[in-house]
């Protein structure tokens, strides 16, 4: 858990943009998924309750060593935040970096599988990054007047789909 959280820390202030002295430097701390969203799942293992966990023990190790910093949470208890709120309660905050945290896990039981994968937002250009963000923002199915609201990403998506499946 040490390792994961200085690796997390590292990654976010390896890209940072400078700040005036007199500002913070703005983070936004996303745990994926959230109530009726459990994101992976295994036994009693949930995605959700993983990435809450990892999230708050970020923001609070970062709190305590870095004054300098402005943590801000998308949510700190189980509760469901539809992603188009996410991306506001950046904006709202001024942000200069959101960082989402998610948990994969793997079909087999038992597996050697270790380390840590990111991702940055940008144009799908593999198939298993496209497949990724396929399954990470399929949550937007469980918002209220999702069709309305993503009508424009919507389309887009089918069209990838489509395109990645010829």
């Amino acid at each position: 858990m040490k390792k994961l959280l200085f690796l997390l820390i590292t990654l976010l202030f390896a890209g940072t943009v400078m700040v005036s002295a007199d500002d913070k430097f703005v983070l936004v701390i996303d745990p994926g998924h959230g109530g009726r969203d459990a994101g992976a799942v295994r036994g009693s293992y949930k995605e959700k309750d993983i990435n809450l966990g990892v999230a708050l023990a970020l923001g609070r190790l970062i709190e305590s060593n870095m004054n300098d910093v402005k943590v801000v949470y998308t949510r700190k208890n189980d509760k469901f935040v539809d992603l188009y709120k996410r991306a506001e309660i950046a904006n709202k905050a001024k942000a200069n970096l959101f960082v989402s945290i998610h948990t994969n896990s793997t079909a087999s039981r038992t597996t050697t599988a270790q380390g840590a994968d990111t991702y940055i937002l940008g144009l799908a250009r593999s198939e298993e990054n496209l497949a990724v963000a396929k399954r990470e923002n399929s949550v937007i199915l469980l918002e209220d007047n999702y069709s309305k609201r993503y009508e424009g990403l919507i389309l887009t998506l089918q069209s990838l789909i489509l395109s990645s499946n010829s």
